[in-house]
């Protein structure tokens, strides 16, 4: 057997034991390209045909390597991996990358996809991971890492940020006090879900891969990109509180306006939603925003109704829906039924009371 037969079994033999071992690490790689460079010695005669040759043989290993990945759920050859837990990685290659989610392989060509994986990554708070990344920015580099804290920013459909932040004592609406010299900007490009009903303040969970750092003076800007929004503010689970007015007169206060209704709001100081049991909203607030609707208020409430009126009753305070016009009351516990209010507007509210022009 001449020497240029051999090279090219032994460099076979090499190719082919790569494709045939399915678990990731760099030795595949080397041998493959071993190979490669074995059957590209063993033509007797080293002219451009021969470069051209080895170009050839690596594109068309490559290609095999991307179809098995892409359809047979094996783990690429021409690819280098990043781990962001011990059950999830990503194989990033030329042109495609791979997610790992615990076992299960994720085709992503062209980089086009956010975070696919259903594997939830162990959380860190938006303090810690600024605190963090800022002086190990390495370790952290194309990583995907999953992040809670407040908005910051909106940008529209561009980008969101986040920024370490400080709780307010008794604070309401979310509000918190934002640091400004390192920002957690999320690239968006269209592909986050709902973006639009994000609000400044609101509380949200993201996984998404860290990009790059940019430093100007003593601000520090981080990029994350491929980004999942895995949860934000539940508004589903609420409890409505109220401080009643200790010296009231019969009087409305108009509190807030919407595309349905006009609220007003009668003999009480304050009316407060908690959410989850820790984040507080003023009533007034979550209805102009719409994150709290006229149907959700009296969800499970049973009504009384007489002459165009209907009358929910709760245990510190009553709503009185006025049906000859678009008005809502809320009021304390001696709201009821023959409360004067609804005869008073007409069906195009021109009834003047204090807080309305």
């Amino acid at each position: 057997m001449n020497k240029a037969l051999l090279l090219k079994i032994m460099g076979l033999l090499l190719i082919i034991i790569s494709f045939l071992v399915n678990k990731y690490s760099i030795i595949r790689l080397l041998t493959i390209l071993l190979g490669i460079i074995f059957i590209v010695l063993a033509n007797k005669k080293k002219t451009i045909y021969t470069i051209i040759e080895g170009i050839l043989l690596v594109i068309l290993l490559f290609s095999i390597d991307t179809i098995l990945v892409q359809y047979l759920n094996r783990i690429p050859i021409f690819a280098y991996e990043i781990k962001s837990a011990t059950n999830m990685s990503t194989y990033n290659s030329f042109f495609y990358r791979v997610y790992n989610c615990d076992g299960t392989h994720k085709f992503d060509g062209h980089y086009q996809k956010n975070y696919l994986c259903e594997t939830i990554l162990p959380e860190e708070n938006i303090n810690s991971l600024l605190a963090n990344i800022e002086n190990n920015f390495a370790d952290y580099k194309n990583k995907f890492v999953n992040v809670n804290g407040k908005i910051s920013s909106i940008s529209g459909s561009q980008s969101i940020t986040m920024h370490t932040f400080e709780v307010l004592n008794n604070s309401i609406n979310g509000q918190v006090n934002f640091s400004d010299n390192i920002t957690l900007t999320i690239l968006n490009n269209g592909k986050l879900e709902k973006v639009e009903d994000l609000k400044i303040y609101d509380s949200i969970n993201i996984i998404g891969r860290i990009v790059k750092i940019n430093k100007q003076g003593q601000n520090k800007e981080i990029i994350m990109d491929d980004a999942k929004i895995i949860s934000r503010n539940s508004f589903d689970t609420y409890e409505i509180n109220v401080v009643t007015s200790k010296n009231c007169k019969e009087d409305l206060k108009l509190m807030s306006k919407t595309d349905t209704y006009n609220y007003y709001n009668s003999c009480l100081d304050s009316i407060y939603v908690t959410y989850d049991n820790e984040n507080r909203y003023e009533l007034s607030y979550v209805l102009t925003d719409k994150r709290m609707t006229f149907d959700l208020l009296i969800q499970g409430k049973e009504k009384e109704e007489k002459n165009d009126m209907e009358l929910y009753t709760y245990n510190d305070f009553n709503i009185l829906k006025c049906n000859n016009s678009n008005n809502i009351i809320i009021g304390d516990k001696n709201l009821n039924l023959d409360s004067p209010y609804c005869a008073s507007f007409t069906v195009e509210n021109d009834l003047k009371v204090e807080g309305e022009s």
